[in-house]
């Protein structure tokens, strides 16, 4: 990968990266947080997805008992609103990543020099990779139910860290173009209003824009048009929602901003190959 001038910070990171990606016969094997019934104080438990990677020594999740002694190479993935306890009474280097929508948090950790409550480096990153990188985090929060799949999971990490690789390698942003700051905001939008009746015309009004504006946006900055981006955010939190929750499917339907359920099945029948019926099934 072509180097690049990046800040101190960033580009520590970005080595660390380059380390991890090019040796991955060195990354052992994942574990999966789980959601606990009560939180224990200290714990750690938020709304995003997050990976802790063993670089050196031992690291623990004092929650599970077969998790207290992670060596190096071995990971940790926390699924969002999953909780960890660290605990490490031994010399532990550990990367820490928390996935936003928008932003890739890192922190190093070294308990040489400091408790593993407060990082030695850390930095937050915008990222623009959103579709790719929510792929894989909802792939791992799904395998998280089927732990011994190693000869798939591990294959997804390593993408997923070759994902974070790529953002990091990114020199920050001097001067982003306002359109593509406009299509970025309108995605993120999306992402948190996906349940209210949206359509072309009232979204580009919310932005004091042309429907056509809209259009072109998603035409230059995306991968898809925007019809096509609110399907793919509504499919997937249905997704969720069919994993985790027990709902009738016209309830999971009005909760992803779909009045009519059989327009619903339709969707998700044509994209994934399941009725969300089978789907939930699967999870029972």
């Amino acid at each position: 990968m072509k180097k690049t001038d990046l800040p101190a910070d960033q580009q520590f990171f970005a080595d660390l990266f380059s380390g991890l990606v090019l040796n991955p016969h060195r990354l052992g094997r994942v574990w999966f947080a789980s959601q606990p019934l009560s939180l224990p104080s200290g714990s750690l438990c938020i709304d995003l997805p997050r990976l802790d990677i063993v670089l050196r020594g031992e690291y623990g999740n004092q929650l599970e008992k077969t998790q207290h002694r992670l060596t190096e190479g071995e990971m940790l993935f926390i699924p969002a609103r999953a909780a960890n306890l660290a605990v490490s009474d031994k010399p532990v280097m550990l990367l820490s990543l928390v996935f936003a929508p928008s932003w890739l948090g890192l922190s190093f950790y070294e308990n040489r020099t400091a408790s593993l409550l407060r990082p030695a480096r850390r930095i937050e990153l915008p990222h623009l990779q959103r579709g790719e990188g929510e792929a894989m985090l909802t792939a791992l929060t799904h395998l998280s139910r089927s732990p011994q799949e190693q000869n798939i999971i591990q294959p997804l990490v390593l993408s997923l860290l070759h994902l974070c690789r790529n953002v990091v390698n990114t020199p920050p942003d001097i001067c982003r173009p306002r359109t593509e700051f406009l299509y970025h905001s309108i995605c993120n939008w999306v992402q948190d209003n996906y349940a209210q009746p949206l359509n072309r015309e009232s979204v580009a009004q919310f932005f004091n824009i042309t429907a056509n504006h809209l259009s072109r946006l998603f035409t230059q900055h995306g991968t898809m048009s925007f019809v096509e981006y609110v399907r793919w955010v509504r499919m997937a939190k249905a997704r969720i929602m069919l994993q985790k929750y027990h709902l009738p499917i016209n309830e999971v339907a009005l909760r992803c901003g779909y009045q009519d359920s059989d327009y619903f099945c339709r969707l998700f029948r044509r994209q994934f190959g399941l009725t969300p019926g089978d789907y939930s099934a699967r999870f029972q």
